[in-house]
């Protein structure tokens, strides 16, 4: 409505509040197609503005909501951008792997396996080795102090 009477400022406030009380996929990108809509020389600019912010955003959400997000943008980028928006998108893609976990009946008992599709993202990626150091170090850490017991005991006995 706010759009129909040329009210662009108003309608972008009323997104930003709607996303203050929510962070849903779809309203981020009905704001960057909003940004779009506008006929200002930097409506691209702010399109674009609005799928960073919202990959930001969407970072510890739900994985599919983030993949419906960068297919969006990557869209975007193929239909207002240049090669080189396109592959900085590409680079966001996920990786898609099949995974297997069990399946418990409603009363606890094992029901089988059952596949399903998780999504690694590299920037999500990048961050895994830092954890797989501190796991590291907690492992060396116990084992030290495991070390340390077994040679008291040993001393004590003697």
């Amino acid at each position: 409505f706010e759009v129909e009477l040329g009210e662009t400022d108003r309608a972008r406030e009323l997104y930003y509040r709607l996303l203050e009380r929510t962070q849903h996929v779809k309203v981020w990108l009905s704001l960057s197609q909003f940004e779009l809509s506008i006929a200002d020389e930097n409506s691209t600019t702010k399109a674009r503005r609005v799928f960073e912010k919202a990959n930001e955003q969407l970072r510890n959400q739900d994985k599919e909501e983030r993949l419906m997000l960068l297919e969006g943008w990557k869209v975007f980028e193929i239909e207002h951008g240049d090669e080189e928006s396109i592959n900085k998108v590409n680079q966001k893609m996920p990786k898609r792997i099949k995974k297997r976990r069990k399946v418990e009946t409603a009363d606890g008992t094992e029901a089988g396996w059952e596949e399903y599709f998780d999504y690694i993202f590299p920037e999500d990626e990048s961050a895994r080795p830092n954890l797989k150091l501190l796991a590291m170090a907690k492992m060396w850490k116990k084992k030290k102090e495991d070390e340390t017991e077994v040679s008291k005991d040993v001393e004590d006995d003697e």
